[in-house]
């Protein structure tokens, strides 16, 4: 028996949380689905709310699929509880008589005499509990409490989880934890050149894992993998997710060559073998974790620095899980790295995205082969493999095989007929992957800060639009309005802009970077505008000035100096002579040429604390280019080094 210890203390946002969650119960609401975000401490919560149970005398099942799952929930729950817990794994000794069991789904779905007298069920990494396994445990322990905890409540597959939960419970933000500092701040390198995944076959849940595996191959050499290390992540412990088995290993064998420790993992690695390399990676001694679908749900070490995706998907649920490793906080780092060469980033946003969590089954934006919607209660499922067994056939006018089918909808048990029709060609519809062998990933890092000034004024901007402005609208009016400055917008700044005019929207990274990249062309498109009417005005200009005789020339010379037309108050020239000549050596050279050519001191109103300074400009073609280089900041300050105290400046037009 193990002494009881201290317990971890919570957080406020994870004593909300289990609140939330005992509230629910005691509304009537059995079965509840709780969210909370990669490294939030989901263990940790319901490790107490198993003590609660425990103290009541009542007795707790904890279900997950995984041995890092399984293993990590026993340790928590013995340490916060304080008393030994059972495990129901195949090779591992069991202990019945314990009042809180840890039990593997593939076990305990294979027995026959499951754990009695259950006061509570409790489900990890919940959003897988819509296979029939999980289910099945959920009919059978009718009078217990059910709470099912996930990070990522959403199906690649659209299904939704309505029909075995009662209530959602919604956690903190990443955001927030990332702005409070419970999880770490992250820096993103990525390309444009990305893996692409045309002609990649998928099935109803991601790509094919053959054909991506050619994809990734054929595109990224391994050698660049190690080489993007060694710019962008050095000495820095980095899981690598890969697209094979075999394309795990390579890069592994490829990272020992340049004697960097790293290793391999996948499904097949022995479990005490899997121990040996966590904990090797865990201490240091491996620097490097290559791994297949393996290091994603559950996996917790805080002393990851850096995660490299080499796998494209299209699973929101995989990609934050992937992410998610690296956000986990340490004494050691001050902010994680996120090296992503695939689109997985711009097609299903960043880690602090505002995501919108549901039970409702959620259509998924392109057709998946399987889903099926209830004619009766509209509830989009994935018939199971037995109901895809053909009822009857027939064949169309054109010769294909129409096959019909039968499946129980589960949601209301309705009989729910459907039709599949032979694709056309002996490949089934399969097309064949495109190779880019050699493909170059030039990684640049993804600048996600934003700049205070700019979202401020783009705010104010926003609250003076009428509301019944769509956002379409909203983004056009703000590239007109700031159209001088947009280049300067990074996608930090755009990100949060799209946050404030489409608060609900889940897609705002993908969103941000087009508006990102529009925003580039736009200014490009407008400087392009303004040199070719500069262009034609200086054309203009210079026929004018072909028709005037010598005498009426501008420029003089004297003493073998070219002497510029005043401009500005001849006086007041006279006498801040040496200050205007000083000013302009603080420069910079294009912008003390430009001021030396074009503008003068128009007045300078002198006081003992602060002087006033008005600056006369010549109305020349090329005002409106230059005018955006002449950073009233950066100008007043070195007006302030001149006169020795605070200047304040203004620009105005010469008559």
């Amino acid at each position: 028996m193990l002494h009881a210890t201290p317990k971890y203390s919570l957080r406020d946002y994870q004593i909300e949380w289990i609140e939330e969650i005992f509230a629910s119960w005691a509304k009537g609401a059995r079965c509840v689905l709780a969210q909370l975000p990669c490294g939030a401490g989901k263990t940790i919560c319901f490790a107490h709310i198993c003590n609660k149970f425990f103290h009541q005398s009542q007795k707790v099942l904890v279900i997950a699929h995984r041995m890092e799952l399984i293993t990590q929930a026993a340790t928590k729950l013995e340490k916060i509880v304080g008393v030994p817990v059972g495990i129901i794994k195949a090779g591992i000794k069991p202990f019945p008589d314990r009042p809180i069991q840890v039990a593997s789904i593939q076990t305990l779905i294979r027995r026959k005499q499951l754990p009695e007298n259950i006061g509570l069920v409790i489900f990890d990494e919940a959003h897988h509990v819509t296979a029939s396994s999980y289910r099945q445990l959920i009919a059978h322990y009718q009078d217990s409490l059910i709470l099912g905890v996930t990070a990522t409540p959403r199906r690649i597959d659209g299904q939704g989880f309505a029909e075995l939960f009662n209530e959602l419970i919604i956690g903190v933000s990443t955001d927030k934890l990332i702005r409070e500092g419970y999880l770490s701040k992250f820096r993103l390198f990525a390309t444009e050149k990305t893996i692409s995944t045309y002609g990649v076959a998928k099935n109803d849940r991601d790509f094919n894992s053959r054909d991506l595996a050619l994809a990734v191959t054929t595109q990224v050499g391994i050698s660049e993998v190690v080489q993007n290390y060694l710019q962008y992540a050095a000495k820095q412990r980095t899981i690598i997710y890969a697209a094979s088995v075999q394309h795990s290993k390579d890069i592994a064998q490829a990272f020992r060559e340049k004697n960097i420790p790293a290793e391999h993992l996948d499904g097949d690695t022995p479990i005490n073998e899997r121990f040996d390399i966590l904990a090797r990676f865990a201490s240091g001694k491996t620097q490097v974790l290559t791994n297949y679908e393996i290091l994603t749900e559950g996996y917790d070490c805080e002393h990851i620095d850096c995660i490299y995706c080499l796998r494209p998907t299209e699973s929101l649920t995989l990609w934050l899980q992937m992410v998610g490793r690296a956000l986990r906080t340490s004494e050691a780092k001050s902010v994680a790295t996120i090296i992503d060469i695939t689109d997985n980033w711009k097609k299903h946003g960043l880690p602090d995205d505002n995501y919108q969590w549901s039970l409702e089954a959620i259509p998924p934006a392109t057709r998946h082969i399987g889903l099926r919607k209830c004619e009766f209660c509209s509830h989009i499922f994935r018939p199971l493999e037995h109901e895809l067994k053909v009822v009857e056939a027939e064949i169309d006018e054109n010769g294909y095989i129409i096959r019909h089918h039968r499946a129980i909808c589960p949601a209301c048990g309705s009989v729910v007929t459907f039709s599949t029709k032979e694709r056309d060609g002996a490949t089934h519809g399969r097309v064949k992957v495109r190779l880019a062998v050699g493909r170059i990933t030039e990684l640049v890092e993804i600048n996600l800060q934003s700049t205070s000034s700019i979202i401020n004024q783009v705010y104010r901007f926003i609250k003076t639009q009428p509301s019944i402005l769509t956002p379409e609208k909203i983004y056009s009016a703000i590239f007109k309005e700031f159209i001088e400055i947009i280049d300067s917008f990074t996608l930090g700044d755009w990100r949060r802009i799209v946050k404030l005019v489409e608060p609900t929207n889940t897609i705002s990274t993908k969103i941000a970077w087009d508006l990102y990249q529009e925003g580039k062309v736009r200014h490009q498109n407008r400087l392009a505008a303004l040199a070719a009417v500069e262009k034609r005005q200086l054309l203009e200009q210079q026929k004018l000035k072909n028709r005037k005789s010598k005498s009426e020339q501008v420029i003089a010379t004297k003493a073998g100096v070219t002497t510029l037309p005043a401009v500005g108050n001849p006086d007041v020239q006279k006498k801040y002579a040496s200050a205007w000549k000083l000013f302009l050596s603080r420069c910079n050279h294009s912008t003390a040429d430009f001021l030396h050519q074009n503008a003068g001191l128009f007045s300078v109103q002198d006081s003992a604390d602060y002087c006033n300074v008005s600056i006369a400009l010549r109305n020349v073609p090329e005002l409106k280019t230059q005018r955006i280089h002449l950073k009233e900041s950066e100008l007043s300050a070195a007006l302030t080094e001149v006169f020795g105290k605070k200047a304040f400046l203004m620009f105005r037009l010469s008559s």
